[in-house]
């Protein structure tokens, strides 16, 4: 007779996966959060007329509305720049390759001024949700969101308003990632959640720092919400 409490119950297969590759190059550079749009200033300089991956401008006083495949973070106070997806990745080492950029930053900081590494992830969209994140200074309501949020003061309303713009921010991801996921099968979870107000683009935003889970793998250190090529909503996987 079989011992059915020590057997090993399979987990459930995958819904759907998605094999993304992505770059990340730190500069051996100090950087603050707020000093996150000087960098990209500064990077602009070399490639703001020949990628526009690098800044979301479409002409003068025009915007790209999209998710960025080109996003700017300070990490462990460093800079870094994150290439996604192959098209994001090569504008990085492009950056990297250009001579002006390059002699500039040999000058300031020297011969090795940057490591990038180059990853391959297996996104995987499982049944039910058991992956934590944490998401950061987390811009998630627009003007519309905003005034339901104050005309539904309830923790219950907030806490499902939130959820909602989660689920709308991964599932722009994905449309960036040109991931394609079954309809109605993303799931989040809000856990916790604290709001705070930040600063970006010269205005005053309600920010949120979240826990929550959810049945689809995330990249580490994607940014989701708006302002996230600035630094503003950033992923990172929950361990506890």
């Amino acid at each position: 007779m079989s011992d059915m409490g020590n057997s090993k119950i399979e987990e459930a297969a995958p819904l759907a996966s998605h094999t993304l590759q992505y770059a990340i190059t730190q500069l051996d550079y100090k950087l603050r959060a707020d000093e996150i749009p000087a960098l990209r200033r500064f990077v602009n300089l070399y490639m703001g007329q020949s990628n526009d991956l690098f800044h979301n401008h479409s002409g003068p006083d025009k915007y790209h509305y999209r998710y960025p495949l080109l996003q700017y973070k300070s990490l462990d106070k460093k800079a870094v720049l994150m290439g996604i997806t192959d098209q994001g990745a090569q504008a990085l080492e492009k950056l990297l390759q250009h001579p002006e950029f390059r002699a500039q930053c040999i000058e300031w900081i020297g011969e090795h001024f940057a490591y990038t590494e180059q990853t391959t992830d297996i996104l995987l969209l499982h049944p039910t949700p058991h992956l934590s994140y944490s998401l950061s200074n987390y811009i998630a309501l627009n003007q519309n969101n905003l005034a339901d949020w104050h005309n539904s003061p309830s923790l219950p309303a907030r806490a499902a308003l939130l959820e909602r713009c989660i689920v709308g921010h991964i599932l722009k991801f994905c449309s960036a990632i040109k991931w394609l996921l079954p309809p109605k099968s993303l799931q989040v979870e809000l856990l916790d959640f604290r709001s705070h107000t930040t600063h970006a683009f010269n205005n005053t935003f309600l920010a949120f720092d979240v826990l929550f889970r959810t049945n689809i793998t995330l990249p580490e250190h994607i940014g989701l919400g708006k302002a996230v090529s600035h630094g503003f909503g950033l992923v990172m996987s929950d361990k506890c």
